[in-house]
């Protein structure tokens, strides 16, 4: 029996959230990798290479694991 968590997906007409998968990393990269945006929007270091992008997704994807849940 596994213990993780579904991420339910919602959609509207003008909106969909859902679970973040390895094939959103450029676009997190380009996010978090923005000196501006991170400013004013994230409380960690500006992204400097694609790992780092991965390494968020994968945290996501277990926040228990690494104790941030």
């Amino acid at each position: 029996m596994s213990n993780k968590k579904h991420f339910p997906e919602l959609n509207t007409e003008r909106l969909l959230l859902r679970e973040l998968t390895m094939e959103d990393a450029p676009f997190i990269f380009k996010l978090f990798s923005n000196e501006k945006m991170c400013e004013y929007l994230y409380d960690e270091e500006v992204y400097t290479n694609i790992e780092d992008a991965t390494d968020f997704i994968e945290w996501n994807a277990n926040p228990e694991i690494k104790g941030r849940n």
